[in-house]
């Protein structure tokens, strides 16, 4: 049987996430229903209720995949729908393009902390991965000597997350120029995870890698930056029309295709992708100021590991609790607020703070992390005498 690790993350947030009140492990944008949409954009929603509700297209309509292609390409890159793969949410697509890409003997190489799936999935196709690790001295986006450094004979994937997940770091067009010809000398295929752009609300937008180079590949949703998780929908995105013809042909094993319903629902929101982009762009902004706010006048018990220019999610460091996982069981069971202990990406020490949620969520929970830490430190202080 393939190895697979826990997923740590995930099975955190499954344990608690139903019988919580305020939600700060939530990562996306707060959900809009259609009215919503409707309100937004002026658009109303339709659909033809005669359609027989049979499969959808199998690599996703014609419509989706050209609104998707028009939305990576640029003036020197002009992406069509032959560019484009239709995927159960960006999950399913991260997963495809190792299932297409990686197997025994081959070696992958992810940046870390990042979303677990992104460096366990490689190891269940038999890679073996190494982690780049992010450090404060480089902006917390990849260096790239020790990227160098890493790569051996039989590297076959580099991966990468743009905005980063926990951090909410940006990788510049620049970098992410230098990541390109770093890998196109070494023939590399590199995974860039964009699932939380266009979140970029407090930096100039990068370029997304898919522009960049032939063997670059990006994986993005309507979960994150549309409010549309509820839809299970996102795509693969890259020059290397093979690639995705034999993404594709391994796709039939496990998806055949997505709800021709999610689909159509995707259609109507990506021709209002600008309002919702507008929405959501200024609900983490303004959050973000929120949460700002409480961290300067924490009185040092938390503090941000960086401060967010992406996304919709950041790590904060808590000052004087190690045991990040017991304290965020404890703040989910007692004080029913939802955090991400930093632990599930191997930084203990830290919470993962969701700031995309409803304003009023956030405002009305981060009190109540601030009660939480201080009865914990009594706590502790107590069982220590």
């Amino acid at each position: 049987m393939p190895y697979q690790e826990d997923f740590a993350v995930e099975q955190f947030m499954d344990k608690y996430e139903t019988s919580i009140v305020h939600n700060m492990g939530e990562t996306c944008c707060y959900s809009l229903n259609l009215d919503e949409v409707y309100q937004l954009t002026g658009e109303k929603f339709s659909f033809d209720g005669t359609v027989r509700l049979t499969y959808g297209s199998i690599k996703g309509s014609e419509e989706l995949r050209s609104l998707v292609a028009a939305m990576y390409s640029n003036e020197s890159i002009k992406l069509t729908k032959d560019n484009v793969l239709i995927t159960n949410g960006a999950i399913g697509a991260n997963f495809l393009v190792n299932y297409t890409l990686v197997g025994p003997n081959d070696h992958v190489i992810c940046v870390d902390p990042t979303y677990q799936q992104l460096n366990s999935v490689p190891k269940m196709f038999g890679a073996d991965v190494d982690l780049l690790e992010l450090k404060r001295e480089d902006g917390w986006t990849p260096n790239l000597s020790n990227l160098e450094d890493l790569i051996k004979p039989n590297t076959k994937l580099v991966v990468i997350n743009n905005p980063n997940n926990p951090l909410g770091s940006v990788i510049p067009t620049e970098q992410l120029k230098k990541v390109a010809a770093l890998c196109k000398r070494h023939g590399i295929y590199v995974l860039s995870d964009e699932v939380y752009a266009p979140l970029f609300h407090s930096c100039s937008p990068p370029q997304s890698f898919c522009q960049l180079y032939s063997r670059g590949i990006i994986t993005g949703s309507m979960s994150k930056a549309y409010s549309a998780a509820g839809l299970r929908l996102g795509w693969i995105v890259s020059q290397d029309v093979q690639l995705l013809k034999d993404a594709a042909s391994r796709r039939d094993y496990n998806t055949i295709s997505v709800s021709q319903v999610d689909d159509h629902i995707a259609c109507y929101m990506l021709r209002n992708r600008k309002a919702i982009l507008e929405r959501n762009l200024k609900l983490c902004k303004e959050n973000l100021e929120t949460l700002e706010s409480f961290v300067a006048s924490s009185e040092g018990r938390f503090s941000f590991v960086v401060k967010p220019l992406g996304g919709a999610v950041c790590l904060v460091s808590v000052n004087g609790i190690e045991d990040t996982e017991k304290f965020c069981a404890s703040l989910a069971e007692d004080y029913k607020v939802l955090c991400v202990p930093g632990e599930v990406f191997g930084r203990p020490g830290t919470i993962r703070i969701g700031y995309g949620n409803s304003a009023k969520d956030l405002e009305n929970a981060l009190p109540i992390l601030q009660q939480a830490y201080d009865e914990w430190t009594i706590k502790v202080k107590i069982s220590s005498l």
